[in-house]
């Protein structure tokens, strides 16, 4: 479990930032990454942690010798934290749960595949993407096909360059638009408040996959977060030992 017992600086948290493929040959400007570029030199010098809560990039799966091509940048820059000693957790989303060693190995970053119970300055806080909360069946099963063996293996059974350019053709079809839920119809607030803040308390609940940022009580002692997206909102979380802040960059 991830224990932060003093806090000497701020704790950052940010999810779905959905940076995009670059194939060859496509010479659409970086212009997502470089705004996340510049959110991370931000942070950093205030920064004693990042944690990723999943859909960082819009697709990633690695092979044996292959890793996804483009966010190089933002990859160099995990491992400017790493080396300045401020640690990055990673909480696999539905969009880049097919990560395997490259990140660990290459940016210093600590993957987790599940949301996770951590301690911050003596406060509980339950992390993780969401996705996988109060999910619907059809998505539970889907998930389950997406994350199984011989399923990954047939994937990695095809020629690279053919799969890649099949998502990307899907990825620049499909369009992110604004979320129109209201807080209410949130799954993943309910679960937080119904299923798991009765029998195992946290103060902080901070989840992504959403896309609609807000804070809200779940109860008089614990408050949940969801850490919207950087396609409509460029919104992060930060906690400075006392409070939990939802913050626009």
């Amino acid at each position: 479990m991830i224990q932060i017992t003093k806090l000497e600086q701020k704790i950052f948290f940010i999810s779905d930032l959905h940076l995009p493929l670059r194939p060859s040959g496509v010479g659409h400007a970086p212009q997502l990454e470089d705004k996340v570029l510049d959110w991370l030199a931000y942070i950093k010098p205030q920064a004693q942690a990042l944690f990723l809560l999943g859909d960082i990039f819009d697709f990633w799966f690695e092979y044996k010798h292959l890793v996804p091509k483009g966010a190089i940048r933002f990859q160099a820059k995990l491992w400017e934290f790493y080396k300045a000693q401020i640690p990055v957790y990673f909480f696999l989303g539905n969009h880049d749960g097919w990560s395997i060693d490259y990140l660990t190995q290459e940016c210093g970053v600590q993957l987790f595949r599940e949301p996770a119970s951590i301690t911050i300055a003596n406060k509980r806080f339950l992390v993780g993407h969401g996705d996988t909360f109060h999910s619907t069946m059809h998505y539970t099963m889907l998930r389950t096909l997406y994350h199984s063996a011989w399923f990954q293996s047939f994937v990695r059974a095809l020629p690279p360059d053919w799969v890649y350019n099949r998502v990307y053709r899907y990825l620049t079809k499909k369009k992110y638009t604004k979320p129109s839920f209201f807080q209410e119809k949130d799954r993943i607030f309910h679960y937080c408040k119904d299923k798991i803040e009765p029998f195992n308390h946290h103060e902080f609940y901070i989840f992504g996959h959403t896309h609609c940022p807000y804070i809200k009580a779940l109860n008089h002692s614990s408050s949940y977060c969801n850490l919207g997206d950087w396609i409509s909102h460029d919104t992060y979380a930060c906690f400075d030992g006392v409070a939990l802040s939802l913050l626009k960059f």
